[in-house]
């Protein structure tokens, strides 16, 4: 037993089983709370839940997991501090919950983790108390929390060379930065570099910074200039029973609206093009904290996305009809949603949005130009509204000075792809060929090709790439719902933004390893024929430049594709009998033509005795209903094909030289047949030809048709033709 003592005297201390023991007793932990304040304006997003002793223990908390790792019982301290956390519910007003895990932790199956308890608005906040670095396994070990909603965030950011390595291969959507680095920032140039770094790491990857443990009024305002979006600390509020709001005395004081409406307007100033006065607006609201802006302006009839921060998917090409944006631009007056969930015209982009607000774009025209769509996961005030409206009106005046956007037409990194896919001449082909120029086109690793079947559901048609047999195997249910989704849209793709998450209604392609994923309709005539799925391994930062080429593909794909089942078709009803579906006349002799010179086989010619009679009584629609009875009769009777050769005429060519075997086979088809045509007064007549050793499969077949006419002229029945 470890001899390890805490607290004093001696005779009063605790060894590290006795710690835990005490710790681990029921009602040994309890929690509080410190919240997670934006800077913006000073708003409580979130609360850190944090465990405490209840038994007197006077051992600090990281002498409690130093133990724990001592002994081999980190998971269960872990799982109980989780446990205490859990007792106080979900925060108050839709707000986050963060609570600290091990890596290692994550991976051990020996106690269950309360995930059923915790809230559903969680963040997994990523420690750094174990070496624990085999990234692959933290990332299986995430997936099923990610697929619940959970968000993640990677604690002690710029501590160590480990936490770097975690942001960079996690792309978390929180990185908490250490407060050992947040301790004097103001003072310190080094530590400014550093956290500078990561206010650009985090812009470019959709992140939100939290500064830790700040103390002093001159960090806080450092932090906000710097541009950190929320911080926590004993200057903000320290940690309390549930749900303590900030002091007042100490909560940081609201920027000026003027001097933050004069910085982004000379910021719109350096745009050249309206996409990139979109992008500083969307990074200008994407600082503040909670909020998720996305742009789009009018080209072409759709509404395509310009700009978006901390997006998990981005969805392009919307119709004017589509969705709250859609809304606004439409009718030219801003939306406010408080609660998503109430309202039908909305479309999810990212899971846990409380709030969403959109407000239309005006350049020079009284009509709208486009939107500015924020969404939030706390519920938005009407500061925030009123905010957003200025960087609308910013902005609009800012698109009205610069050349509008034109629409990308990709067509010369379209065109080698266009040539080969139209001069296709094997439709069993065309899906092939689309998916290499999918890849091609993207850059990414793998594709799938789905379209919808005779009975209205998706089928794959291929799949390739190293996700090939994955993706063609997951859920097809995901299909369904990227089907659906894409009904107002020319694209669905993941933004690659934050942990590799990618499209809500398609987590089955992440479990089959897809990090970023590009989605789009096939469309023929108009309608939508199908899906095409473009994926990659890694997360990618996508954009225009890879999706529109890929919407021209899917244009020209869904045209192709139709066009190849409809020669497909064509040449299938070339080759077969429209009243019957047996093959034809035509099909029949293309076998013959077929069928090596050498090969033994046999030929089975059949023939309707006293068909016309069948006519004469019952008119042609019976006689044309006979004639489908006898050929599903025989069809149904053999495995080898059956043709329908005349008016009442069919035929058989059978791999096999054996008399016997093909008489017995003539008899069988017939008294299939007779038990058909009995009701008519009609009969099926057979003559049979077994191909001589050099013979020409046209002599035989000329010596089947004499058999049959001479079995007709005899009054019916079988008759076997001899040699020639």
């Amino acid at each position: 037993m470890s001899q390890t003592l805490y607290g004093a005297p001696a005779s009063a201390a605790l060894d590290d089983d006795q710690l835990l023991d005490e710790l681990l007793r029921p009602g040994g932990l309890t929690a509080v709370f410190q919240p997670i304040v934006r800077l913006a304006d000073s708003e409580v997003i979130a609360y850190e839940g944090l465990s405490r002793s209840r038994t007197g223990v006077t051992a600090p908390r990281d002498a409690w997991f130093e133990a724990a790792t001592r002994t081999d019982r980190r998971t269960e301290l872990e799982v109980a501090c989780l446990e205490a956390i859990a007792e106080a519910g979900p925060p108050p007003k839709e707000r986050l919950l963060f609570v600290n895990i091990s890596p290692s932790v994550l991976l051990d199956e020996t106690h269950a983790l309360p995930r059923a308890r915790l809230p559903e608005r969680l963040v997994l906040e990523l420690t750094e108390r174990d070496g624990f670095d085999d990234l692959d396994a933290l990332r299986r070990a995430l997936d099923p929390w990610i697929a619940g909603g959970t968000r993640i965030a990677i604690d002690d950011t710029g501590a160590g060379y480990s936490s770097l390595q975690r942001a960079v291969q996690l792309l978390p959507e929180f990185l908490k930065l250490d407060r050992e680095l947040i301790s004097g920032i103001d003072r310190d140039r080094h530590r400014q570099a550093l956290v500078a770094a990561l206010v650009g790491f985090a812009r470019q990857t959709g992140a939100s910074l939290i500064a830790e443990g700040v103390e002093r009024p001159a960090e806080l305002a450092w932090l906000s200039q710097a541009g950190v979006a929320m911080a926590q600390g004993y200057l903000l509020a320290r940690p309390a029973p549930p749900w303590s709001e900030v002091v007042a005395r100490h909560r940081p004081q609201r920027a000026a609206v003027e001097p933050a409406n004069e910085a982004l307007a000379a910021a719109l100033q350096t745009a050249r093009t309206q996409r990139e006065a979109c992008e500083v607006v969307a990074d200008h609201l994407f600082r503040r904290g909670g909020l998720m802006p996305s742009i789009y302006l009018e080209l072409g009839g759709r509404l395509r996305c310009q700009a978006q921060r901390g997006l998990w998917q981005v969805l392009d090409g919307m119709l004017p009809s589509a969705g709250v944006t859609g809304l606004t631009y439409r009718t030219g007056k801003a939306q406010f949603l408080p609660d998503v969930s109430w309202s039908p015209e909305y479309l999810e982009a990212i899971p846990g949005v409380v709030s969403e607000y959109c407000v239309p774009l005006f350049a020079e025209t009284s009509e709208p130009v486009g939107a500015l769509n924020v969404e939030s996961v706390i519920p938005l005030d009407d500061a925030t509204c009123h905010d957003i409206g200025t960087c609308a009106t910013l902005l609009g005046a800012r698109l009205g000075e610069l050349p509008p956007e034109q629409a990308r037409v990709p067509l010369r990194r379209l065109a080698k792809t266009a040539a080969n896919l139209v001069a296709v001449d094997d439709p069993a082909r065309t899906p092939g060929v689309v998916l290499h120029a999918a890849r091609e086109l993207s850059a990414m690793d793998s594709a799938l090709l789905a379209t919808v079947g005779p009975t209205g559901a998706l089928r794959v048609n291929a799949a390739v790439g190293t996700l090939a047999e994955a993706l063609a195997t997951a859920d097809t249910s995901s299909l369904d719902r990227l089907f659906g989704a894409l009904g107002p849209l020319t694209s669905v793709y993941s933004s690659g933004d934050t942990t590799g998450r990618i499209l809500p209604m398609s987590e089955a392609f992440r479990g089959a390893g897809a990090r970023s994923v590009i989605a789009l309709p096939l469309i023929a005539r108009g309608r939508r024929t199908g899906v095409l799925v473009v994926a990659h391994h890694h997360p990618m930062q996508l954009g225009p430049e890879q999706v529109e080429p890929l919407e021209l593909l899917a244009i020209l794909a869904g045209s192709c594709l139709e066009m190849a089942t409809t020669v497909d078709e064509l040449r299938h009803r070339a080759h077969r009998d429209s009243l019957t579906t047996l093959g034809n006349h035509s099909s029949f002799h293309a076998r013959l033509e077929d069928t090596p010179a050498d090969e033994p086989c046999s030929i089975l010619m059949f023939d309707i005795d006293r068909f016309k009679a069948v006519n004469d009584r019952g008119g042609h629609l019976i006689g044309d209903q006979v004639l489908r009875q006898v050929a599903a009769a025989l069809a149904a009777t053999t495995s080898e094909a059956v043709y329908r050769v005349g008016g009442d005429e069919f035929a058989m060519l059978v791999p096999f030289d054996d008399p016997r075997r093909a008489l017995a086979l003539a008899r069988q088809l017939a008294t299939v047949a007779d038990g058909v045509l009995a009701a008519s007064g009609a009969a099926l007549s057979s003559g049979i030809a077994v191909r001589e050793p050099g013979e020409a499969l046209i002599a035989t077949l000329a010596r089947a048709d004499q058999a049959l006419y001479r079995a007709k002229g005899e009054g019916g029945g079988c008759h076997l033709a001899g040699g020639s």
